[in-house]
């Protein structure tokens, strides 16, 4: 589950879910069938509960249509005893920005709770990568030629921005599966609000797939969070059981926001460009 490897991928990931919270809680509306059960018509519901294909085709073509959006994410976790289990995500922050239009990429993966830092970053634009990566040994830069064209960007963008909604992959034999909001039971929960909009929200209490931190699922919920154009702007979920002779909890929020908004150059890509020869 850790995204080290990421940058050396160019930001091509195909992510798990980290994710962060802007602050806006959600709120139950009171009264009337339609505070119970927000948007009743919309092609992403099934009933008292979702239609998980549908809705990650929504929520991806919005974003994609809005030329760019921003994944934040954060991963707050926790483990009995003093020594870290094996394996194991430490707490962390990551952030993956598109800009279709300027062909703009930014990715950072900050690890947290740390007395020294640990921060990988990555800008990709014409054709060009950086990468700065900074820890308590200091600060190092690096470039590389990128040829990715229009297209390769937005299936990049894609395929990130359902992350923990609809992540497809491919098994030894061959086989697509599919590992999201499919391995949950979320169910109708009232009306919401992220960001001063109105959401439909939904809960869950029971997951059924596979994880390696915790190894064993003991207790799991999470929260969703729908607007009426099936955009996911908030997607909360928590695992906890036993993990390498001990308890460990994860508890990953995904928060999609800044729609449309561009990506700017970082201030410190004209340091990477010196001290990597441009």
């Amino acid at each position: 589950m850790n995204r080290r490897r990421l940058l050396a991928g160019l930001g091509t990931v195909t992510a798990v879910g980290l994710a962060g919270c802007s602050g806006d809680g959600g709120n139950e509306s009171d009264g009337g069938d339609t505070a119970d059960r927000p948007f009743p018509d919309a092609a992403w519901r099934d009933g008292e509960g979702l239609d998980v294909e549908t809705l990650a085709e929504r929520h991806a073509d919005a974003l994609v249509d809005a030329g760019g959006a921003t994944l934040f994410s954060t991963a707050a976790t926790s483990h009995a005893g003093e020594a870290e289990p094996s394996p194991w995500l430490p707490s962390q922050e990551y952030e993956a920005a598109y800009d279709l239009e300027n062909g703009r990429q930014y990715v950072r993966q900050a690890v947290t709770e740390t007395d020294e830092p640990d921060v990988s970053e990555l800008y990709v634009a014409d054709g060009t990568a950086f990468i700065r990566r900074r820890t308590g040994d200091g600060t190092r830069y690096a470039r590389r030629a990128v040829d990715r064209s229009s297209g390769e960007l937005e299936s990049a963008m894609r395929s990130e921005m359902v992350t923990g909604i609809r992540v497809e992959s491919e098994t030894a034999s061959g086989e697509t599966e599919y590992e999201g909001l499919n391995l949950w039971n979320p169910e109708s929960d009232g009306a919401g609000e992220v960001r001063g909009e109105e959401t439909a929200q939904f809960v869950a209490d029971a997951f059924e797939g596979d994880r390696n931190i915790p190894e064993t699922v003991e207790t799991a919920s999470a929260t969703v969070h729908v607007y009426e154009s099936g955009v996911v702007p908030r997607l909360e979920q928590s695992w906890a059981g036993e993990h390498d002779g001990g308890e460990a909890t994860v508890d990953v929020d995904i928060d999609y926001r800044d729609l449309g908004a561009t990506v700017s150059e970082p201030a410190w890509v004209e340091t990477a460009r010196e001290e990597t020869g441009s």
